[in-house]
C-alpha cells in the first residue's frame, strides 16, 4: 500500500536580490514520518518552509498540502489546507494573551466555545508550558515563548506540522515532552517536517533526512543509514576536524578581569564570582534559576545590587553604554529584539559599538567602517553580498554571527555572551567556539550562558552551576562534564521552576484597563475640586455643554484608536470633520429638517468611507508611511471643504439641533450613546477575533499575517471605522455651531490622539482601551472647562493635558520596562 504524500514541494525556485535561495528544490513529507531537513545557515531550510506555508511567495514551483494545492502564497489559505508551523523565531503575538495566541490560530471547527480556558490549559500542559492562559505574551520569557508556540501548533489537529528549530530555548525535560507528542502525531499519521542543527535531536526523532547546502538539494537519506560525520560533510561540504577548540592551561590564565560580589537582583541573589583573562566561563542550570538574569546584570542591562570591579576598579551601577565604557560588553540571546538593528546594514550593525574610535568630530569614517566590517565578516565568514546589505536579509544564524562579530569588535575586556550559538549551524558554531577561544587566549575574559551542557563542557574552563538564583557548585577540570553539568543543575532544584517577580496589583490594573481606571478617578477629583472653587461648573447648564463637547472628541477617540491598534495613524479626521459639517448644512438647513438631515449624514457617511478607503490606497497601494498618507488625505479634504463653502454658511435647522442634543435624563444622548458604542467596541477588542485581530496587527504585522490574519482588510476596516467614527463627530459638531464653517474640525486630531495616548494606548499598537480612549476625552473637554471657571490663563489648556499625558507615558513605560526585564531573565 502506497504511502500518501502529506506535503510535495516541486522545483521550488527562489532568488533574492544578488542570492539565489532555492534552485529547484524538490521535497516530499509522508503522512506518518518525521522528516528532517539540516544544513547550513542560509542553505535555504526556512525559506523552502516559507514557501510551503505561504509565507513567501516562490519565483516558480508547485506546493501541495495533502494534496492541494497551494494556488497562492496566503498563510491563511495554507492553514485551511492542513499545515501548522512553529517558526524559528516565536511568531506569538506580544501584546496578545496566551489564549488569544492559541485560540486565534485555531480552526473554525476546532474552537472549543464555552470550555475555551480550559483547552488552552490542556494544550499548555501537554508541552510543559507553565504560562497561564491570561498571560500576556509579553511578559514571558523567551522559552516560555517557544512552548507557546510549540501548544499553538500542536493544537490545530494538522496534516502537516513544520518545526523550525523547536527546541533552541527548551530545558532537557521540555524537548523529551515535545518528543513524545511528536512521536504520537506521527503515529496518528500527521506529517512532520523537523529543521534542527541538533544532530542528535534529528538521528533521534527522524525517520529521514534531506540535505541542503546553497539552496540546492544534496539528497534525501534514511536517518539510520547515514553517521553524523557523513551528514556534516554534506551539509559543509567538506570536514570538520574539530568542533572545540583546546582549552587553556591553568597557568596560563592571568589575573581576575571581572569581579562581582554580593550581585543580586531579580531572580538571583548574593552571587560571587570571576572571570580572569585568558578563561572562558560558563553559567549553568535548570530554565529560570537565576544565571541569566545574572549575566544581564554583568552587563548592566537590568537593576542589581552588589559590587562589581572590571580590572580591580570599581564600576558603577549604570546601564549598558556604563558597561561597555567600563569594558565589559553583553552579547543578547534574542538577536531580532536586542541583537541586531535589522532595517540597517551589515556594516552599520558590525561598526555600531566602534562609532567613538571610528568617528572624528562626531562624523564617522565611511572608509574605516566599512573595512573594519568587511574584516569582521570575513573572519566569522558571514555568508552576505556585501556589507552594505540589510541584516533582515540574512539568514538567522548569519545574523547571530554578525552580533557576535560587533561584540567582538568592540575588543571589550569582557565578553558576556548569552546562548552564542542559538541557531547557529554545525561549522558555524566550530567558527564561533574558535573566535571565542582566540579572544580568551588574548587576555581578555568570556562568560557564556547555554542551555547545552554537551556547549558548556566542550568550550568553557570552569562552570558556574545556578539553583535558585544562588551558583551552588563550580565545575572545573577533570570534573568538568555534559553529566556532571546536568546532574548538578538537577540535584540542587530538584524540579524546574521560573523566578519571577511577584505581582502585587489585581489582574485589571496590570492590563489595559489601568489608564482608564486612573482617568475616572481624575475625572472626578477636576469636579470635586472646580465645583467646590465654582458651583457653577457642575451646573445643570455648564454640566451639559461639557459633556456634549465630550461626546463629540469621543467619537474622534474611538476612531482614532481603532487606526493606532493596528500600528498606523489618522491625521485627516479633522478636516474629514469639517467636511462633515459642510455636507450637513447643505442638506439640514432651513425648514428641510430631519428628512434632509438623514439624507446629509448617509453622504457624509459614503464621503468617510471613501476616505478610508483612500487612507487605506495611500498605506497598502502607494506605500506611503500612515503619517505621509492621511496628511496627503488632510490637505485634500482641507480643500474640499474651501471649495465647497468658502466662508461660513447654511445655517442649520433649529428642530435638527435640538433632536440631535435630546437629553437622557439629564445627560446628552450623545454622550450615552458615545459611551454605549464605546463598551461595544471594547467587548468586540476583548472577546471576538476581530479585535484580537486588530491587536495582532499592530502588535507584529509579520507575525500576524504568519497565523492568518488577513492584513490588508484589517487595515482596510480600520481605517474605513476611523473615518465613519469622525463623521458622526462632526454630525454632531454640526448641531453645535449651527452653520457650515469648514475650519470647525481642525483641532480635534490632535487632541484625540492625545485622548487616546492618555487612555493608555501604545503609538506603536497592539493595546490600547476603547474605554480608556474615552475617558480621556471626557478629561480633556472637562479641563478646557475647569480652566475658564478657575479662571486659570488660556495657556493651562494646553499645559495640563500635556502635563498629564507626559506623566502617564512615563508610569506606563515603566511598567512596560519592568515587564520585559522580568521576562527577559
Amino acid at each position: 500500500m502506497t504511502t500518501p504524500i502529506a506535503l510535495r514541494l516541486r522545483d521550488v525556485v527562489k532568488t533574492y536580490p544578488g542570492v539565489v535561495a532555492l534552485k529547484r528544490v524538490s521535497f516530499d513529507v509522508r503522512a506518518g514520518e518525521v522528516h528532517a531537513v539540516v544544513g547550513e545557515n542560509g542553505a535555504g531550510k526556512s525559506t523552502l518552509m516559507g514557501v510551503a506555508c505561504g509565507a513567501t511567495a516562490a519565483d516558480s514551483g508547485l506546493v501541495e498540502i495533502g494534496g492541494e494545492p497551494l494556488r497562492r502564497p496566503s498563510p491563511a489559505l495554507a492553514q485551511k489546507l492542513g499545515i501548522a508551523v512553529v517558526f524559528q523565531h516565536a511568531s506569538v503575538l506580544d501584546d496578545l494573551t496566551v489564549a488569544e495566541n492559541l485560540l486565534y490560530a485555531a480552526g473554525r471547527g476546532r474552537r472549543p466555545g464555552r470550555r475555551a480556558a480550559a483547552w488552552v490549559r490542556e494544550h499548555l500542559a501537554a508541552v510543559g508550558a507553565s504560562a497561564k492562559p491570561t498571560d500576556r505574551v509579553a511578559d514571558l520569557t523567551v522559552a516560555q515563548r517557544q512552548l507557546v508556540e510549540i501548544a499553538r501548533a500542536l493544537a490545530s489537529d494538522a496534516k502537516v506540522l513544520v518545526l523550525d528549530e523547536p527546541t533552541e530555548s527548551l530545558t532537557g525535560a521540555e524537548t523529551e515532552l515535545l518528543f513524545e507528542r511528536l512521536r504520537g502525531l506521527r503515529a496518528a499519521g500527521t506529517g512532520i517536517v523537523y529543521i534542527s542543527h541538533r544532530f542528535g535531536e534529528v538521528r533521534r526523532i527522524a525517520d529521514r533526512i534531506t540535505v541542503l547546502r546553497d539552496g540546492e538539494s544534496r539528497g534525501t537519506f534514511a536517518a539510520d543509514e547515514v553517521s553524523e560525520d557523513d551528514v556534516v560533510t554534506l551539509i559543509v561540504g567538506r570536514k570538520v576536524e574539530q568542533v572545540f577548540p583546546p582549552k587553556a592551561a591553568a597557568a596560563d590564565r592571568g589575573p581576575a578581569l571581572l569581579t562581582a560580589s554580593g550581585l543580586t537582583g531579580a531572580g538571583f541573589r548574593d552571587v560571587d564570582l570571576e572571570v580572569r583573562a585568558g578563561e572562558i566561563v560558563g553559567m549553568a542550570g535548570v530554565e529560570g534559576n537565576g544565571q541569566r538574569q545574572a549575566l544581564r546584570a554583568l552587563g548592566g542591562v537590568v537593576p542589581h545590587t552588589g559590587h562589581l570591579q572590571v580590572r580591580g576598579e570599581k564600576r558603577g551601577r549604570g546601564g549598558p553604554g556604563a558597561a561597555i565604557d567600563a569594558g565589559v560588553v553583553y552579547l543578547p540571546a534574542d538577536r531580532h529584539e536586542e541583537g541586531t538593528f535589522l532595517p540597517l546594514t551589515v556594516r552599520e550593525n558590525l561598526s555600531g559599538l566602534r562609532h567613538r574610535a571610528l568617528s572624528r568630530w562626531g562624523v564617522l569614517n565611511r572608509r574605516r567602517e566599512a573595512a573594519l566590517a568587511r574584516e569582521t565578516a570575513s573572519a566569522l565568514r558571514v555568508r552576505t553580498p556585501s556589507v552594505e546589505t540589510p541584516v533582515s536579509s540574512l539568514s538567522g544564524g548569519n545574523q547571530q554571527k554578525v552580533v557576535i562579530g560587533r561584540s567582538l569588535a568592540a575588543e571589550p575586556t569582557v565578553l558576556l555572551a548569552d546562548e552564542p550559538t542559538r541557531g547557529v549551524d554545525v561549522g558555524a558554531r566550530a567558527e564561533i567556539y574558535g573566535a571565542l577561544r582566540r579572544f580568551a587566549a588574548d587576555g581578555h575574559g568570556v562568560a557564556v550562558v547555554s542551555a547545552d551542557a554537551i556547549e558548556l563542557a566542550g568550550l568553557c574552563d570552569r562552570v558556574l552551576v545556578f539553583s535558585r538564583g544562588r551558583i551552588v557548585r563550580e565545575l572545573a577540570g577533570d570534573e568538568l562534564s555534559e553529566r556532571s553539568i546536568t546532574s548538578a543543575a538537577i540535584t540542587a532544584t530538584g524540579e524546574h521552576s521560573a523566578v519571577r517577580l511577584p505581582r502585587t496589583l489585581p489582574a485589571v490594573l496590570r492590563g489595559d484597563q489601568l489608564p482608564g481606571a486612573v482617568l475616572a478617578l481624575l475625572i472626578v477629583a477636576l469636579a470635586v475640586y472646580t465645583g467646590a472653587r465654582n458651583s457653577l461648573f457642575l451646573g445643570e447648564r455648564s454640566l451639559f455643554n461639557l459633556l456634549l463637547l465630550a461626546a463629540i472628541l469621543g467619537f474622534v477617540a474611538l476612531g482614532e484608536l481603532t487606526a493606532l491598534l493596528i500600528g498606523s495613524i489618522d491625521l485627516s479626521v479633522g478636516p474629514l470633520i469639517g467636511l462633515t459639517v459642510v455636507i450637513v448644512s447643505f442638506f439640514a438647513d432651513g425648514s428641510k429638517g430631519m428628512g434632509g438631515l438623514a439624507v446629509g449624514v448617509l453622504v457624509a457617511l459614503a464621503a468617510g468611507a471613501a476616505v478610508g478607503v483612500l487612507n487605506t490606497g495611500l498605506i497598502r497601494g502607494v506605500r506611503l508611511p500612515p503619517v505621509v498618507a492621511t496628511l496627503v488625505t488632510f490637505i485634500l479634504l482641507q480643500g474640499v471643504s474651501l471649495y465647497l463653502r468658502p466662508t461660513p454658511g447654511g445655517y442649520l435647522d433649529p428642530n435638527v439641533t435640538a433632536t440631535l442634543q435630546r437629553r437622557v435624563g439629564t445627560l446628552p444622548g450623545v454622550l450615552v450613546g458615545m459611551l454605549v458604542l464605546a463598551v461595544g467596541a471594547e467587548l468586540v477588542l476583548r472577546r471576538t477575533r476581530s479585535g484580537v485581530a486588530l491587536r495582532a496587527m499592530g502588535s507584529d504585522e509579520t507575525r500576524a499575517r504568519q497565523v492568518g490574519v488577513p492584513v490588508t482588510r484589517t487595515v482596510l476596516a480600520a481605517h474605513v471605522l476611523c473615518s465613519l467614527a469622525a463623521v458622526l463627530a462632526g454630525v454632531v459638531l454640526a448641531t453645535v455651531v449651527g452653520v457650515g464653517d469648514p475650519n470647525v474640525g481642525s483641532n480635534y486630531t490632535l487632541t484625540a490622539i492625545a485622548a487616546v495616548v492618555l487612555g493608555g494606548a501604545s503609538i506603536f499598537g497592539g493595546r490600547g482601551s476603547y474605554l480608556g480612549a474615552a475617558l480621556g476625552a471626557v478629561l480633556l473637554q472637562e479641563i478646557t472647562s475647569a480652566t475658564s471657571f478657575l479662571r486659570l490663563p488660556e495657556a493651562w489648556q494646553e499645559w495640563l493635558p500635556g502635563l498629564l499625558i507626559l506623566s502617564g507615558a512615563a508610569i506606563f513605560s515603566q511598567r512596560g520596562r519592568r515587564r520585559g526585564l522580568t521576562a527577559a531573565g
